[in-house]
């Protein structure tokens, strides 16, 4: 895998849409490369906060271009064994994913910490924390 991915041992990915066929990617991504030992963050921003806010997840729907409503979404996810963007976010989590949010976009919406999805996040950083992780010699960074 390191030749693959030219020495890179870290991903980090900005989350910063709040659709499902945006979310899953990340997730997804982020998953796997726990999965293969790369220490994984997720920084959430803007609509992508949606996922780690209380009371959201439930209420993502996919984005008009997928062409699909939440209930043909949500069908084709249980026909395929896909967890729930929540248990996919709780996974990462169990695999030792650090997961952000942004603490402009909290300001922004006006948002706190208790806003945020109780045990989700590790803690909350700005845009210059965010460049310091993304920017590590060792990191490949992607914005989804």
């Amino acid at each position: 895998m390191e030749e693959k991915l030219q020495g890179k041992k870290r991903l980090v990915l900005v989350a910063s849409k709040g659709t499902a066929d945006a979310l899953y990617p990340a997730l997804i991504l982020a998953t796997t490369a726990a999965a293969q030992g790369m220490q994984v963050d997720i920084y959430f921003t803007f609509g992508g906060m949606k996922l780690v806010t209380k009371g959201q997840a439930e209420m993502i729907k996919p984005s008009t271009d997928l062409g699909l409503s939440a209930e043909q979404l949500s069908g084709l996810l249980q026909k395929g064994g896909m967890p729930t963007l929540r248990d996919m976010l709780m996974a990462a989590k169990s695999q030792g994913v650090h997961i952000h949010a942004c603490s402009p976009t909290m300001n922004l919406y006006g948002m706190t910490e208790k806003d945020l999805a109780d045990g989700v996040c590790d803690d909350v950083i700005g845009a210059s924390t965010f460049l310091e992780l993304a920017s590590h010699p060792e990191a490949l960074a992607l914005f989804i």
